[in-house]
């Protein structure tokens, strides 16, 4: 994916019926902040986009548990997951709630219209379960049983576990979520789209967005089985009172299915995005192409990525990239990005046994920097992984304090022995010694961070270890004549070097150091250190004075915000 091309980057909408928890966190929203933050720094223009899907029925199940209403409960908990997220420096450039947005609304229903003019549609008459104690039809959250094909307990729709898509009415032992009783099977029209119809032309559009970009393992295999046999018929309407209405005389009381409004969330996002911005008709230059990834070199269209958790497999790589086709005229995404399970003490998050760590309460007692460091070194890219108290308080206690902030320390001290300017001499970089490790090391994590095989687990494992090189490196200084300027010297274009590279993992730490070192931004307003300091053996001017200010920029757990 190397190209100069706009970028627009998503992450799955998240059910406002709860706050973020870490599992959230360490996900789609960190994965998708940190590749923005990346390609920003190469000089991109970056569109980062998402939305509340407010309209799912996960809101009201939840707002009836709460004794609230739907709107309530989607404003509750979107402004929770707003907040959480912009205290984890992990915030969209565009989020929007759509009950409180009406282009989201008119956005979905125009290429809901384009696709049924082009007669990509059909009306079905599909099995619905349906609870007669409760006298309505169950969907998505509404509904539960077991998976039918790998038998763990799942929702309507998508099972977790495996992540294929359920038939309307395919779970066994299905029960209503509202009264728990056994739930029946019914007949209704609706609308669908033949998804299987798409098949050879999906089959060809993984090939080619794998040959362009790294996907990871579990998803390419997921797809390989998927695309080998027929794709099931999707509805894309429900008989029900919240959502989106189907723009079609006669079909009043039936609405939009959210997993079918998806993808146009997103556009709508852009779409938001670029009006705020001053050009209300970029979008459509952003999402205009020719039907393969990411679109042809010479299109005008974006790169688009995706970032979401693997259940949401099928609707991102296979049944929105269809819709896209289905419609005409729209590029489809380069890369979508999964991630596993994220394990809290060895078990999975979980709402209802309130086990779980809420990113905003987390996040109000633990720098933004701190959290996202270790959430990266131990996100869930490839494999389920874990949080657990006691290795999160280690990688702070002994990488970033007893690592990176004694390294700090030391450097400062060095430098107001030096009368607080940079040394004329030349840097040390090479070599089999500590700064010359630090040089590969810190090469290896920006080449994890390219959007072709992007990694910020393996990323952050190479800045973690180079820091610890460095750190180890200056016992010796305080030996008569170790502290002269070569040494100086190379310590301050290695510290400029690790503030470039981490910059997309550690934000705010790479702008407090950027700053002590007195050096310019690439980006004056966002202030994002140059993807070019990141390879350069000198960025300092010899000379020049050194603000520095590095004193407890780390501090270990317990001993208050840094």
């Amino acid at each position: 994916m190397t190209t100069t091309r706009p970028a627009i980057i998503t992450s799955a909408p998240p059910n406002p019926n709860g706050d973020l928890h870490l599992g959230h966190l360490a996900g789609p929203f960190l994965g998708a902040d940190v590749l923005a933050r990346r390609l920003r720094q190469a000089g991109r223009e970056v569109l980062y986009v998402g939305y509340s899907d407010e309209h799912s029925c996960y809101v009201p199940r939840r707002a009836e548990e709460l004794g609230i209403t739907a709107h309530d409960a989607a404003l509750l908990f979107g402004n929770r997951m707003e907040e959480t997220l912009s205290l984890g420096a992990m915030h969209h450039d565009w989020f929007t709630r759509p009950l409180t947005d009406d282009v989201h609304t008119r956005t979905v229903q125009r290429f809901f219209l384009g696709l049924w003019e082009k007669g990509a549609l059909e009306v079905r008459e599909l099995p619905v379960f349906h609870c007669g104690t409760c006298d309505r039809y169950l969907y998505e959250a509404e509904v539960r049983g077991n998976c039918q094909y790998c038998g763990d307990p799942s929702d309507g729709v998508y099972c977790e576990a495996c992540g294929l898509a359920q038939d309307p009415a395919g779970l066994s032992d299905p029960k209503c979520t509202r009264c728990w009783e056994p739930a029946q099977t019914r007949t209704l029209k609706r609308i669908a789209f033949p998804l299987d119809d798409y098949r050879e032309r999906l089959t060809g559009y993984v090939a080619a967005a794998g040959a362009a970009a790294e996907w990871r393992p579990r998803l390419t295999a997921y797809l390989e089985g998927l695309l080998a046999g027929p794709l099931p018929l999707t509805p894309v309407s429900r008989e029900a009172d919240y959502g989106i209405p189907v723009p079609l005389p006669g079909w009043e009381g039936h609405v939009l299915d959210t997993w079918f409004s998806g993808i146009w969330g997103y556009v709508a996002g852009t779409a938001r995005l670029t009006a705020a911005q001053g050009h209300p008709d970029h979008w459509e230059e952003l999402w205009a192409g020719d039907g393969t990834p990411g679109g042809a070199e010479e299109d005008s269209g974006a790169e688009i990525v995706h970032f979401i958790g693997f259940d949401c497999s099928f609707s991102h790589a296979v049944l929105w990239p269809a819709l896209l086709m289905a419609h005409g005229g729209l590029t489809l995404p380069t890369q979508v990005v999964i991630n596993e399970f994220y394990r809290l003490e060895g078990e999975k998050f979980s709402t209802s046994r309130d086990h779980a760590i809420w990113g905003g309460d987390f996040l109000r007692t633990v720098p933004a920097d701190v959290l996202r460091f270790h959430l990266c070194l131990t996100g869930p890219e490839r494999e389920q992984t874990n949080f657990a108290m006691k290795e999160f308080t280690a990688v702070v206690d002994d990488v970033l304090v007893g690592g990176l902030q004694r390294w700090l320390d030391r450097l400062e001290a060095l430098a107001a022995e030096h009368g607080g300017t940079v040394p004329a001499d030349a840097p040390s970089l090479a070599g089999e010694g500590a700064p010359g490790r630090a040089v590969r090391l810190l090469a290896e994590a920006g080449r994890a961070l390219e959007p072709a095989v992007f990694s910020p687990q393996a990323a952050t494992a190479a800045i973690r270890d180079a820091v610890q090189a460095l750190a180890a490196d200056t016992e010796g200084w305080d030996a008569p004549g170790a502290g002269n300027g070569v040494v100086l010297r190379t310590h301050l274009e290695l510290l400029a070097r690790l503030a470039a590279t981490a910059a997309p993992v550690m934000p705010y730490f790479a702008e407090k150091v950027w700053r002590g070192l007195g050096l310019a931004w690439a980006d004056p307003v966002r202030r994002i250190p140059p993807l070019a300091a990141t390879g350069a053996d000198r960025v300092l001017a010899p000379g020049a004075r050194l603000p520095l200010g590095f004193s407890e920029l780390f501090r270990p757990i317990g001993a208050g915000r840094a």
